[in-house]
């Protein structure tokens, strides 16, 4: 069984510890970004953007509308070619 890659974030909002489940790590033009999925039973995924790298990353959620959907298609891109093995 593969073992689950999970990150810790912090809500700020509430301050809550979060886990998640790295879902996919992806470089698109430059720029990293997480898929970034509940380990809960729900089907909620988000896209972070990683900014800085080692210890002092941040991650900042995608909001962009045209930046959400290119990290979607990339995912995608890589989910299909991996299927069709």
């Amino acid at each position: 069984m593969e073992e689950m890659n999970t990150i810790k974030l912090v809500d700020a909002d509430s301050n809550e510890v979060i886990e998640l489940e790295v879902v996919e790590d992806l470089t698109i033009d430059g720029n990293r970004y997480l898929i970034l999925a509940s380990l809960e039973e729900d089907d909620d995924a988000f896209i972070y953007k990683v900014v800085g790298e080692g210890e002092k990353a941040t991650y900042e959620a995608v909001e962009d509308e045209a930046e959400f959907n290119k990290v979607v298609a990339e995912y995608d891109r890589i989910f299909e070619e991996e299927m069709g093995k």
